[in-house]
């Protein structure tokens, strides 16, 4: 294996993550991003009551180890895990990135709760595991398991901390090593967040080199992002001893990203952890984009026939699923319900065991308090739509005004439009079912550069504004202008 790029990295687990056979492994650079120090700066106090330089010491863990010889306990340790991990941070948008993500299987070495938090935010149940007892029960309809191999911030004095832990690992935490080399032997995992300065990264190879007793081939593909090493800035305390560390370790670097590949380990390369939001930013991006949100109401179906109306959301409903696609719906009046029902007589046609996450509705409730309840529950539901989904297309979109008794633009249509331009989602109206998708076609037209990039897509729209084409029509132009806009330019746009 060797090194690739990031259009590779996102083009091949992507599709690891679509087939729900990928995992991520979160190292401490992701907490650094954060606002958490990192080894040296946690360790930095202790070495010098040792009358060490932290910055001159390599095996880090060996420091900790010395700290607790010297006192025989590990109090102040643990006192320092506490202090630096509980509330120091603020939630990075790569956690958040990364919660987005529908991966049911995360490892960690870090102590902190950021992803703990970062899941409770997009509202997702995580089965947190941080002690062999946790490993012998399940949390009941959780979205994801985390595993803290090294322990957990609220319990310092069990975290894998001194030499002395990483030499019994395997007696007292061995069912996360049996656990971990399972998942090892079909999931296809990200490493994120490590660096050439993380003591834990060949503490963690070196386990998988245990764990990994088959030929690299005959195992997943696995992927690694890792800092580059970073020149010291001209100036600083110890340049020159500076300068040599980096030196030596950019002369490592082919030899670390080669010496990977024995594990399956293909390699990405970033100059700093700031780059891997973008990576996540983009592979949530390509990820959604295979699920489809149809927004829409109809009050009334003019300009076009009702039946004509009902007939374009079923067969659309029906394509979304056949081509590959996942239908994302909130169960708008005159619309949804059409579309719905051609999603579900297409996932029972393939005989899929999976409707429930091809199909992943919404319905919004009918009944509040008051309207402050409405507004406020209406909206979550309404993002919630949004972050499930890449594509939104946009059809009618009217409601019955009781002022006027007529039927005007629906305002809630034109919010979920906002909140798809907002999370970069690939949007296209059917400006012939008027309402507010014309309003909204009449806003894109004039920024579809903008909107599309470089795809061309001016005659799929010309098809899209005429009532008098066929509903077979307007989905084919609809699906054309998916494949052309493409998911890793809506990624890049």
């Amino acid at each position: 294996m060797a090194e690739i790029t990031k259009e590779q990295l996102l083009r091949d687990f992507s599709k690891a993550v679509l087939n729900d056979e990928a995992a991520l492994f979160i190292g401490a650079g992701m907490s650094v991003g954060a606002g958490f120090v990192d080894w040296r700066g946690l360790l930095r106090d202790i070495a010098t009551d040792l009358k060490l330089n932290v910055d001159e010491e390599q095996d880090l863990i060996a420091l900790a180890q010395y700290e607790y010889n010297r006192n025989d306990n590990r109090s102040r340790l643990d006192r320092k895990i506490v202090e630096e991990f509980r509330d120091r941070a603020t939630l990075s948008n790569s956690h958040r990135w990364i919660a987005r993500l529908p991966i049911d299987t995360i490892w960690t070495t870090n102590y902190d709760t950021l992803l703990e938090q970062a899941y409770a935010d997009a509202a997702k149940t995580v089965d947190v595991k941080h002690r062999k007892a946790d490993l012998l029960h399940r949390l009941p309809h959780s979205d994801v398991t985390l595993f803290k191999m090294h322990g957990d911030v609220n319990h310092a004095d069990e975290a894998v901390l001194i030499k002395d832990d990483y030499e019994r690992f395997e007696a007292k935490r061995g069912l996360f090593t049996s656990r971990l080399q399972g998942d090892l032997t079909w999931r296809h995992f990200l490493f994120l967040g490590f660096s050439f300065t993380d003591p834990n990264i060949d503490y963690v190879f070196s386990r998988l080199r245990c764990l990994l007793e088959e030929k690299a081939k005959n195992q997943p593909p696995r992927y690694c992002i890792l800092r580059r090493p970073k020149a010291p800035k001209r100036g600083v305390k110890d340049y020159a001893k500076l300068k040599a560390q980096y030196t030596r370790d950019v002369r490592h670097l082919p030899h670390r990203v080669a010496d990977l590949g024995r594990f399956n380990i293909d390699v990405v390369l970033v100059r700093e952890y700031s780059e891997i939001e973008d990576i996540l930013k983009r592979l949530n991006l390509l990820v959604s984009a295979k699920s489809i949100f149809v927004s829409g109401s109809a009050e009334e179906y003019s300009p076009v026939a009702r039946d004509k109306m009902e007939s374009f959301c079923r067969k659309l409903g029906g394509e979304i699923i056949k081509r590959g696609y996942n239908l994302v719906s909130g169960f708008g009046l005159g619309i949804a319900g059409s579309c719905i029902i051609g999603a579900h007589e297409q996932a029972k046609r393939e005989k899929s065991g999976r409707i429930g996450q091809r199909l992943r509705l919404h319905p919004f409730p009918q009944s509040f308090k008051n309207d402050a309840e409405r507004q406020q529950i209406y909206a979550e539901i309404r993002r919630e739509l949004v972050q499930e989904s890449g594509v939104s297309i946009f059809i009618a979109g009217n409601k019955f005004d009781r002022a006027t008794g007529n039927a005007v633009v629906a305002d809630g249509v034109l919010e979920e439009f906002a909140l798809a331009k907002e999370h970069s989602h690939i949007c296209i109206p059917v400006p012939a079912t008027g309402g507010a998708a014309a309003r909204i076609w009449n806003e894109m037209q004039p920024l579809l550069a903008k909107c599309f990039g470089s795809a061309r897509v001016k005659s799929e729209f010309s098809i899209l504004v005429d009532p008098t084409k066929s509903e077979d029509a307007w989905i084919e132009a609809i699906f054309d202008i998916i494949k052309k806009t493409g998911a890793l330019n809506h990624a890049e746009r």
